[in-house]
């Protein structure tokens, strides 16, 4: 599960620095989200299992740190589905 987190966090980064758009997810952290990762996954993935996704692209540790109220970049779904299965998370 770490490898995962790592690499969502590397593709994360790597795609801030590229800045392309249209190759990831640029999701603005609203107020009502930022003590609720499942919230900001519900909207962006339609489930609230992505949490950690979330929160590893915002930067946070757990679920107990607040999410900062600014934009993010997340994976788009089907990138997200390459590295789970790559990583061999269900």
């Amino acid at each position: 599960m770490n490898e995962y987190l790592n690499a969502i966090r590397q593709f994360c980064e790597l795609q801030a620095k590229r800045g392309r758009t249209g190759q990831f997810v640029r999701y603005q952290i609203l107020s009502d989200e930022v003590n609720d990762p499942t919230l900001v996954s519900f909207r962006v993935y339609g489930t609230r299992d992505e949490a950690n996704v979330v929160m590893v692209a915002a930067g946070t540790n757990g679920i107990w740190e607040q999410l900062p109220e600014s934009e993010i970049i997340l994976p788009l779904p089907q990138q997200l589905q390459q590295l789970k299965a790559a990583y061999g998370v269900a």
